[in-house]
């Protein structure tokens, strides 16, 4: 006769444990709720970032190029011998223009995105052709290292790594 006893005393918990009274199930809602907002163990657990969505800052306008970003850059370090007339590697930037071997810009609507990263538009002119190529500034290894990431147009898409000259 234990057997009714145990399946009656069972029917009545089970509306109790379902509403989340009795302290052991609504226990573990309140656990599953707060284990959702911990961090995965791996990166690959959220792949859409629903549990650490990634919050990139607002660029912020300035006026000129950053002091940091300003000065010889040169693709070899045969760009930064100023004796040299084959210089091709050579970006030199001072205030808010970029020059090159056989081109130059002037930086417009300059906006920092964090410490060692600003994004700008570049009008280019140079050998008789004018464009413009939307590019983003990164600096790196300390500020010894630029990377010059031209984002458009198709045909001029891509990254060049530069070392800083000595002064």
């Amino acid at each position: 006769m234990r057997a009714p006893t145990l399946c009656f005393a069972l029917m009545l918990a089970l509306p109790v444990a379902a509403c989340g009274g009795g302290g052991g199930a609504g226990n573990n809602s309140q656990q599953a709720a707060t284990a959702q907002a911990e961090p995965p163990a791996k990166l690959t657990e959220d792949p859409d970032n629903a549990l650490l969505p990634v919050t990139l800052p607002s660029p912020v306008a300035l006026k000129a190029i950053p002091a940091a970003f300003q000065g010889r850059w040169g693709m070899v370090a045969n760009d930064c011998d100023p004796k040299r007339a084959d210089t091709k590697g050579l970006l030199t930037i001072a205030g808010d223009r970029l020059s090159f071997y056989e081109s130059r810009g002037t930086a417009t609507r300059i906006r920092r995105e964090g410490a060692d990263r600003i994004l700008f538009d570049l009008p280019m002119s140079g050998e008789g052709m004018s464009w413009s190529e939307p590019t983003i500034l990164t600096l790196k290894d300390d500020g010894r290292v630029l990377v010059r990431d031209v984002t458009a147009p198709a045909d001029r898409v891509g990254a060049t790594r530069y070392q800083k000259c000595p002064a």
